[in-house]
């Protein structure tokens, strides 16, 4: 950022005038625009977390209150200056001089409008904490997309945050200011971030967003043959029909992305229409973390939002980043003055070891909440198991309620949350965990009950936690460590510590759980059998398993698929003086939004005949979506739905917490008025009672009408 943003702003942080100029005000200058505004507070931005604040006491001197800090530091310090600045209330009911604030009893709930950078907007004073519609309301006033509000007297903030579809929700509860933040950011990643600000600002010279740049490692940058390893690893690892030849490998600044190249004739003008549309796309950090992603999302954009995953798991506490600063600045002075100033060094002390744990645990609440999220209506406990590293992971959660359990997906956005509490977790003397473990009991009318466990490989990692050597390797150079396990340290040269174990097939992105062992001899079964499809369909290789469906060029990993449809249709055609023909389709697609243009994978057969044959390879493709995709799909949308949002199925059908809205045909029922959904011809049929025509009907064609009966009948439930 070049230029600097002066805001006139009142004791609660609500701008009341704002401009851009080219170098730093003066304290002159910053009073006389205090001054312009009636106000006594000034702030001067110069890029993110480089805040300076002037105030005038009571008597009207300006003074610079705190220099180069952080929003957070910002805010507390307004609010401190104003509470020493106001004069005792009036008990006797006399009249009041000098500046006229309003009183409020002591220990008052204050609720703030923020911007993710955590500059405040406005202010209101509360006796209790808000309620989720006063918090949307505030939020909306100031157009903010995020309400903190907390004791005056305490340290404990509950934050509010609205998602990319306009609700709100809360976001953390009953966490400290740090906390807070760290919450905010990820939430404003995962449902705000787009891509880099222009310049390193965004609209009205405000500073840009604390995750646009990412530090460089201290071991430096990852070299491109690095890369391009890593990546012909994920290929041949996932058996992906994409070529493990002739990659090439383009810097950006998260880190490299890695593509087969397309040649096209450039004397062809109709040569671009053979150009792959969707083709997968490596991107790798330079820690060694390989995401996947389809050449349909713009290369910049796919690129910055990396590159902000990045910088959101490595960023450096705001207690450091203002130390870093303040350390810079006195170096830089030092320079200036030819060494007049006698400083030879400036060393900055690590954070003592509780400071560095308490920072970890606190993710840990954040983490089950977004977890119990997941659950099924209902739960009473759920298991999480995290076998991390950084180039590879393995995520398995379990719900439970009473005898009954089902498995969910961990969704990307989550383990972003977890790669960022193991990065604190690097900070301790232990070095980042390589298992994290919860337990998170619930029942009515109490309190959650969280239990956690590091997991420094003590023992063995049961096999399904257990990723290949090369993941450990690629850790331990991010993470060097003074002790690793015997077992391991076998595990990691290539050998055996235990039988004959080898590392699971897929060690990169999340992975569904298997059944928890219950004793360790079960180790030496035979696993249970995966099932895999690995065949030719016109010249093409198909292939599918529990976690990847590759057809083709095109490949989506099952954890990532958000739509699913297969269809069966035969026909017959009757032509004059010609004898009817037959002829059957079968169709299987899988996908991810927007449903126009957004990766899939589409996988079609056909016969002719009257009396063709079903192909084994759509009902295996079938049955592998009902058993590994469709509750995972399922159990996303009643969650959603429960908890206050909209869902889109069936291309058009809108479900929420009120009932379904269409707009070809245009109804919409509350949910008393709506009969179990039913399947006939290919068509979803939904029905009002005693009504014998069905108000809509959905082919079976479009995205998740398959899952319509028992999402209609889980919320019906």
């Amino acid at each position: 950022m070049t230029g600097y943003v002066m805001a006139a702003t009142d004791a609660g942080g609500e701008r009341l005038g704002e401009r851009t100029v080219s170098t730093a005000p003066t304290l002159g200058e910053a009073a006389a625009y205090g001054t312009s505004y009636r106000t006594n507070y000034v702030s001067v931005r110069h890029g993110h977390d480089d805040i300076t604040l002037y105030g005038a006491d009571a008597t009207g001197t300006w003074s610079v209150l705190v220099a180069h800090a952080p929003a957070v530091v910002v805010v507390e310090t307004r609010r401190r200056h104003d509470a020493l600045g106001r004069p005792e209330p009036a008990w006797d009911d006399g009249p009041q001089v000098g500046y006229e604030y309003a009183t409020a009893p002591d220990h008052d709930c204050v609720w703030t409008a923020i911007d993710v950078n955590g500059a405040p907007f406005g202010e209101r004073v509360g006796s209790t904490l808000p309620t989720l519609a006063e918090a949307a309301e505030l939020g909306d006033l100031h157009e903010a997309d995020y309400v903190v509000a907390g004791r005056d007297d305490g340290g404990v903030v509950t934050l509010y945050g609205r998602d990319a579809g306009g609700s709100w929700s809360v976001i953390a509860a009953d966490v400290d200011v740090e906390t807070a933040e760290e919450v905010c950011l990820w939430f404003d990643l995962t449902q705000h971030y787009r891509g880099r600000s222009s310049v390193g600002t965004a609209p009205s010279g405000r500073a840009g967003h604390p995750l646009d740049h990412v530090s460089t490692p201290e071991g430096g940058r990852m070299a491109p043959q690095r890369a391009v390893s890593l990546v012909v690893e994920r290929i041949r690892t996932r058996q992906l029909d994409y070529p493990t030849q002739g990659l090439a490998a383009d810097r950006f600044e998260g880190g490299w992305s890695v593509y087969a190249p397309v040649e096209v004739d450039e004397s062809d003008p109709m040569a671009f229409l053979d150009m792959p549309v969707g083709r997968s796309v490596f991107l790798v950090s330079d820690f060694g973390r390989v995401k996947e992603v389809s050449s349909a999302i713009p290369p910049r954009q796919a690129e910055e939002m990396f590159t902000a995953e990045e910088a959101y798991v490595r960023r450096r506490s705001a207690e450091e980043r203002f130390m870093d600063g303040l350390r810079d600045e006195v170096m830089r002075l030092d320079s200036a003055s030819e060494g007049s100033a006698g400083i030879s060094s400036f060393t900055i002390d690590s954070p003592a070891e509780e400071v560095v744990a308490a920072r970890a645990s606190r993710l840990l609440g954040p983490i089950a909440q977004q977890l119990a999220l997941l659950g099924p209506p209902g739960w009473d406990r759920f298991t999480a198991a995290f076998s991390f590293t950084v180039s590879g992971e393995v995520a398995q959660v379990r719900f439970w309620c009473g005898n009954r359990s089902t498995d969910v997906r961990v969704p990307e956005q989550t383990a972003v949350l977890v790669r960022r509490q193991r990065h604190l977790a690097a900070g301790m003397p232990a070095g980042p965990w390589w298992r994290l473990l919860l337990t998170v009991s619930h029942s009515a009318g109490t309190d959650a009950r969280i239990t956690t466990e590091y997991d420094y490989g003590d023992r063995p990692f049961p096999d399904d936690h257990l990723l290949a050597p090369e993941r450990y390797r690629d850790d331990l150079a991010a993470y060097p460590r003074a002790h690793t396990p015997a077992w391991l340290s076998a595990h990691i040269a290539g050998e055996a510590s235990s039988g004959n174990r080898t590392a699971p097939r897929t060690t990169g992105g999340t992975t569904r759980p298997s059944e928890p062992r219950q004793d360790r001899t079960v180790r030496s079964a035979q696993p249970r059998p995966v099932p895999i499809l690995d065949t030719q369909v016109r010249r093409k290789r198909l292939y599918a398993d529990p976690q990847l469906i590759s057809f083709g060029k095109h490949s989506l990993a099952l954890d990532q698929v958000e739509w699913v449809s297969y269809t069966a249709t035969h026909t017959a055609t009757k032509r004059f003086l010609y004898p009817t023909t037959h002829d059957s389709r079968w169709d299987f697609v899988v996908g991810r939004y927007p449903y126009y243009g957004g990766p899939r994978v589409h996988v079609h057969f056909y016969q002719a005949g009257r009396r063709a044959e079903q192909p084994e390879e759509w009902a295996f493709l079938v049955n592998l979506a009902r058993q590994y995709l469709e509750p995972r799909l399922l159990t996303d949308l009643v969650a959603r739905v429960r908890r206050g949002e909209t869902v889109t199925v069936g291309g058009s059908v809108q479900v929420s917490q009120g009932g379904i809205e269409c707009a070809k045909p245009r109804l919409s029922l509350p949910w008393t008025s709506i009969s179990a959904p039913q399947l006939h011809n290919g068509l979803i049929h939904v029905f009002q009672p005693g009504v014998g025509k069905p108000v809509l009907t959905v082919p079976l064609s479009h995205p998740n009408a398959m899952l319509i009966p028992d999402l209609f009948a889980a919320l019906t439930s």
